[in-house]
């Protein structure tokens, strides 16, 4: 009886070691997500989205691609044009744990207008990262 409780005593230690370090290993990964500062447009059926891949993890990685929601509204409230989970792949762009990393695309899609006049936009991204390249 003395040696099962010696056992489970062992067991329940190294367990509670075990507990105690892989948090912090956990704690140790990337957190990438891609901020947009200004969306331009220029020509119909071009969207300019201007912005930066900021890492607020533990550890650097590489961007692979970014889903972006966009909705241009004009002056007056009334929406221009509107798509959900526009894709953009992205060249294994490395960005550093705690850093920013400047980023420029173009969204294309005939039914975005022309459009000098004031407007605003609403945004949503998700970004998918990997710690290797490739």
């Amino acid at each position: 009886m003395k040696s099962l409780t010696l056992r489970l005593l062992a067991v329940i230690t190294l367990a509670l070691v075990w507990a105690a370090v892989l948090p912090q290993e956990a704690a140790a990964r990337p957190q990438i997500k891609f901020g947009i500062e200004h969306v331009y447009l220029h020509t119909a059926g071009e969207a300019e989205i201007v912005g930066y891949f900021v890492n607020e993890g533990d550890d650097g990685a590489y961007v692979k691609w970014t889903d972006l929601d966009l909705t241009l509204i004009a002056d007056n409230g009334q929406e221009m044009w509107s798509d959900y989970v526009i894709r953009h792949y992205v060249d294994d762009i490395y960005v550093p744990k705690g850093e920013y990393v400047a980023y420029t695309y173009y969204v294309q899609n005939p039914d975005i207008p022309e459009y000098h006049g004031k407007y605003h936009y609403r945004t949503h991204t998700s970004t998918h990262w990997e710690t290797a390249a490739g």
